[in-house]
């Protein structure tokens, strides 16, 4: 009875005084119920926690309050948040192919376990609330409380439940003691230093009996809980600040390293997360969660090209984890670590996989190890090699959509790039959906498919009329003679019987005379099928040879294939005769194979040669059209337009095929023959609406002289290639640039398109568009810029193997400067006036503006400020700024830094200026500049100003860019 009593009224006790326990002050008053009544049944009775100023805390008293505080409610409540944390490591899945997280779950996934996340919390504060607030075990159960509101994803709950633990349970000294002391003071450290732990000094009893204080681990808990909320400026101070606390003590030193590794990880910032992780290393919680640390060090150290500390960690990783596939990917990840990026040691690591993929010991994951392997391959690059090692990852892949689509992805690229088009749109095709690793490829990869798909069915009707048509010109006996063997095989290879004079009706399995009957009727014995051995037999013989030998696997036709497309990629195992018209079901040959049935297609008439070539000439016209506008392979679509005035000399549609040539050649800066076709344009055609797209002013060759709507359409696909919207600048540009003529690509489009290839290490398409500049803009102010680009991404590679081998050493320090004995000055006395007659200057009150302050005397930065720039282009008018400092400022210790105020402005930092008007001066010749260093760069994307640490600080916490600059213009009247 006493039990449920006690139950009841702490379930009351709990929702009334949970509010009060979340806004909890420094000083700690204890109201537990407020205004709420308790029933008439309890008003009598105190909690535990209501009587702890009423008696002694005693010997006796303190042991019986600690051991059950600690054994009914620590203890239980404890172990759920341990169970907790557990079951969301099981249900992890690790992809150890890309970047692992930091952590071996997420708080998506804790926050799911509701029912156990309240537990902690109701019995954490039935600990508190049931007994004497004086016992040892309190502010580790409101440490309990506050790691449950971690873990349901409740951050804000967490940080004051973190912050109470600060403010209120640190040890006093004193009886009377009002030590409030925050975090941010010095009150009690000794020297300068800045301290906000506690000692923990504790006698052997204390040590056996309880834990250490829970206030020191609340300071790491609010630090990992302000950067699970981004609030990385507050939790960087706080980690910085307890580096260097003397107090803090030497069992948190690695729970310190580790939420500073976090912190660092969490902002991309990899090399300083590798330090702070190794040595946090120890601070896991078992042998499996440290071998998966050494697994994310080890990427750490390869991603900084640190090879020698990625190949000991990925070692490490390998010895120490219990889990079969970290081990795998370890020793996979291992062996592709190479020392230099030379043939000979792509050639050594390839070897190294390829032993790999024979042991029985990895026969499981082959399709790794062997897609791996075709990776490096492409590295030297070898694709010829590429392509049978992906061959390799896919025959043994038995299940593994993710490798499987890679396989095809990187078989179909490598198609795609040799312009092999049906073959790399079979590849595509064979991408399996729901793969979401894949997920910003296939957005590319999609857009091609919907191209590749028009390449494909153009070709295949040009070749399958080609085909007929010369079936057409032979004489009728060589026609019969090439037919009746046609229909010979074919009847053959699909199981049919071998009747040439067969000239319609049902056709029959090989050696059957009569219908098939049902395998399941007529059976004389009265056995199902499946017991009927003689049945079977003759099932499987008939599937056989009506099927061939199939192999058990998925999508088996497809397989069959890929695997003759892989071999002969000139013909790709594509039909292309009038035998694939006819054995194509979908096709408009049908099935029928029989001699008339053969025939059927072919234009023996007059009638039947006109729609052939028909078909012929539209399909010739619309693979043109789909080279030069979804694919922009103008020398292939030179080609095919070329070919289709050889074929069709009199069929110029108006002329479309003039102005399509005109646009081609244009693209590929071959001038006199752009010129050549548009002569021809303007002669034979000048009334057609080709030729009015061609001289209209919305498609002249003169940048000054533009369309309105097309100048509008170019600026909005211009501002998608600036904020970093690659794939819809690139469709919306296709589609303007059909709209509105042929050669309105300007100069500053082609340059920011070729910045993100060069992101995206696609060098090839970078150079192409680069050269195109070069070539059809030799006046612009970018040429010089693009051929310096050019020729660095032909040596990239070389470039990067010399970066990455170059040995940095620490200058000495400068030698101690001696300075020679003088003559004695001379010194001259000063006549000085009375300090009444002195007049004193009026100093004026500095400018301010809310919290921003003007200090002109103080060091100035210059500040870039650009507005929904993408971080490539950021990069890029650094690089461009550095080189002008460089040549304009040669010896001027002027550096640039990248930061950012929000989520849509990035800055650039030019420091440093010892006063305003030093800053003044660079700001003037900076800015004239900027439109010729970055003219790619649109003039409403960027400004500069001028700031101070101060300011910028401030700047970064109100981002109140307008009120700033009001200051400024106070101070500096319209200069800003």
């Amino acid at each position: 009875m006493l039990k449920r009593t006690f139950s009841f009224a702490l379930g009351l006790f709990i929702f009334s005084a949970l509010p009060l326990l979340a806004l909890a002050q420094p000083t700690w008053t204890f109201e537990p119920f407020g205004k709420e009544k308790k029933p008439k049944e309890f008003e009598d009775r105190k909690l535990g926690s209501e009587k702890t100023a009423e008696k002694k805390f005693t010997v006796p008293r303190n042991f019986i309050q600690n051991t059950v505080t600690h054994y009914n409610y620590y203890y239980n409540a404890n172990n759920r948040v341990n169970a907790i944390i557990e079951r969301a490591k099981m249900s992890n899945k690790d992809d150890y192919s890309g970047m692992l997280s930091f952590y071996p779950y997420s708080i998506s996934q804790t926050k799911t376990q509701t029912v156990e996340i309240d537990s902690v919390v109701l019995t954490s504060t039935a600990g508190i609330l049931l007994h004497d607030l004086r016992n040892d075990w309190i502010d580790n159960m409101y440490l309990l409380i506050g790691k449950a509101y971690f873990l349901r994803g409740d951050f804000d709950s967490a940080a004051m439940t973190f912050q109470f633990i600060n403010y209120n349970l640190f040890p006093r000294k004193r009886k009377n003691d009002d030590d409030n002391r925050i975090v941010g003071t010095n009150s009690s450290a000794s020297g300068s230093s800045i301290s906000i732990a506690n000692k923990e000094k504790r006698n052997v009893l204390q040590k056996v009996m309880s834990l250490p204080p829970s206030r020191n681990d609340a300071l790491i808990w609010l630090a990992r809980t302000q950067i699970e909320q981004g609030e990385f400026g507050d939790a960087g101070g706080l980690i910085n600040t307890l580096q260097q606390d003397p107090n803090l003590p030497k069992r948190l030193r690695n729970d310190l390293e580790e939420v500073n590794a976090y912190w660092f990880y969490k902002q991309g910032n990899y090399d300083s997360t590798a330090g702070h992780l190794q040595k946090a290393l120890s601070n896991a919680d078992n042998k499996q969660d440290k071998s998966r640390w050494e697994f994310l060090l080890a990427q750490l150290y390869e991603m900084n090209g640190e090879y020698d500390k990625a190949s000991t960690y990925y070692t490490k990783a390998s010895k120490h984890t219990v889990d079969p596939l970290l081990d795998i990917y370890a020793r996979l990840n291992e062996a592709k670590m190479m020392k230099g990026t030379t043939p000979k040691e792509l050639d050594k690591t390839i070897s190294n996989l390829v032993r790999m993929g024979r042991r029985d010991k990895f026969d499981a994951y082959r399709d790794i190890v062997y897609y791996s392997a075709g990776q490096l391959s492409m590295k030297k690059p070898d694709t010829a090699a590429a392509i049978a090692l992906y061959r390799r990852s896919l025959k043994y892949n038995e299940g593994n959509i993710g490798y499987k689509n890679r396989a095809f992805l990187e078989l179909g690229d490598i198609a795609y790039g040799r312009k092999e088009y049906r073959l790399a749109s079979a590849m595509y095709d064979s991408i399996q959906a729901g793969d979401s690793t894949l997920a910003e490829r296939l957005a590319r990869t999609e857009e091609r498919k919907a191209a590749l798909s028009k390449i494909v069915l153009a070709i295949n009707n040009i070749e399958r009329e080609d085909s007929l048509q010369r079936i057409a010109k032979l004489s009728e006996g060589e026609r019969d003679d090439y037919v009746k063997k046609l229909l010979r095989r074919m009847r053959k290879e699909n199981g049919l019987k071998d009747d040439p004079g067969y000239t319609g009706g049902d056709l029959l399995p090989i050696g059957s005379n009569n219908p098939a009957a049902s395998l399941f009727d007529g059976n004389s014995k009265g056995e199902w099928y499946f017991y009927n051995s003689s049945l079977k037999s003759r099932g499987f013989s008939e599937f056989k040879s009506k099927w061939g030998n199939r192999v058990n696997l998925d999508n088996w036709r497809r397989k069959s294939a890929f695997e003759g497309m892989a071999g002969n990629p000139n013909n790709a195992n594509i039909p292309n005769t009038v035998e694939a018209k006819l054995n194509d079901p979908n096709g408009t040959g049908g099935s029928e194979l029989s001699y008339d049935g053969l025939l059927k297609d072919v234009p023996l008439t007059e009638e039947k040669m006109t729609a052939s070539n028909e078909t012929l000439a539209s399909s010739l016209l619309d693979l043109a059209r789909t080279y030069q506008n979804d694919l922009e392979e103008h020398q292939l679509a030179v080609d095919t337009y070329e070919d289709y005035l050889r074929r069709f000399p009199t069929r110029l549609q108006d002329g479309e095929v003039y102005l399509g040539l005109y646009y081609s050649y244009t693209k590929l800066g071959n001038k006199s023959k752009a010129e050549y076709y548009r002569g021809l344009l303007n002669k034979d055609f000048a009334a057609s609406k080709s030729a009015q797209m061609l001289n209209s002013p919305g498609t002249s060759t003169d940048p000054k002289t533009k369309n309105p709507a097309a100048t509008k359409k170019y600026e909005d696909i211009y501002n998608l290639f600036i904020e970093g919207d690659f794939e819809k600048a690139m469709a919306e540009k296709k589609q303007a640039d059909n709209l509105y003529g042929v050669n309105y690509w300007t100069p500053q489009l082609l340059y920011i398109e070729a910045l993100h290839h060069v992101k995206d290490r696609n060098d090839s398409l970078a150079i192409t568009g680069l050269q195109s500049l070069v070539n059809t803009y030799p006046n612009s102010p970018l040429k010089d810029k693009a051929s310096t680009m050019i020729d660095v991404l032909k040596r990239r590679s070389e470039i990067e193997k010399y970066l990455t081998e170059l040995e940095v050493t620490r200058a000495s320090d400068d030698p101690t400067i001696v300075v020679p004995e003088s003559k004695p000055m001379v010194k001259v006395p000063v006549i000085t006036k009375p300090a009444d007659s002195v007049k004193k200057p009026v100093v004026a009150p500095p400018l301010t503006s809310g919290q921003f302050v003007m200090a002109p005397a103080s060091p100035h930065l210059v500040m870039m400020v650009l507005d929904k720039v993408d971080g490539v282009y950021v990069n890029e008018a650094k690089n461009a700024f550095d080189r002008y400092n460089k040549e304009n400022f040669y010896g001027q210790p002027i550096t640039i830094a990248k930061d950012a105020v929000d989520a849509e402005h990035a800055v650039l930092l030019i420091s440093s200026f010892p006063t305003a008007d030093a800053a003044l001066v660079y700001y003037d010749k900076i800015k004239r500049s900027a439109a010729r260093e970055i003219s790619w760069l649109p003039a409403n994307k960027y400004s500069f100003i001028i700031i101070t640490n101060e300011n910028l600080q401030v700047l970064k916490s109100n981002k109140n860019f307008a009120g700033y600059k009001t200051l400024l213009n106070t101070q500096y009247p319209n200069r800003f």
